[in-house]
């Protein structure tokens, strides 16, 4: 079994952000041509895009928990296993958030003028955007607590 330092977890985590964000933009790029194949939507191509990347969220989320937890424990670090926690949650909020939002978008472009539609798009992206600021904060607060390492 190879043997990790904090260092070397902490440069783990963020190459795991790192996927996460294109694992985030492969969605949306479905999400994109899914849209475009309407009236006719391509419901099972879709299906496997968002079952994949499903599958890699799931995957990083993982073994994110697993740096986590060795902070926690093993490292005695908690400070810095609570930033890792907070950036889980948050991260799991925006899953949730974006997955409310590109329905919401599909809705929308089957019936172009309904307001309650576009307020509800108004509203999911406001609230993405107050997600994606405690990922900031939560990574900003990971980066002065790893200061030391």
């Amino acid at each position: 079994m190879k043997v990790e330092g904090p260092k070397t977890m902490i440069h783990e985590f963020y190459s795991l952000q790192e996927e996460r964000v294109r694992v985030y933009h492969l969605l949306d790029e479905g999400h994109t041509a899914y849209l475009g194949t309407s009236s006719d939507y391509d419901f099972v191509a879709y299906r496997q895009i968002v079952h994949d990347r499903t599958e890699d969220f799931k995957r990083i989320s993982q073994r994110i928990i697993g740096i986590e937890t060795a902070f926690r424990e093993q490292y005695q670090n908690v400070a810095i296993a609570d930033c890792l926690k907070k950036v889980q949650e948050a991260e799991q909020d925006k899953l949730e958030k974006t997955a409310a939002l590109q329905l919401t978008k599909q809705r929308l472009q089957d019936a172009p003028g309904n307001e309650e539609h576009k307020r509800e798009l108004s509203d999911l992206k406001h609230r993405l955007a107050g997600v994606m600021e405690r990922i900031t904060d939560a990574m900003e607060d990971l980066k002065y607590e790893t200061d030391g390492l």
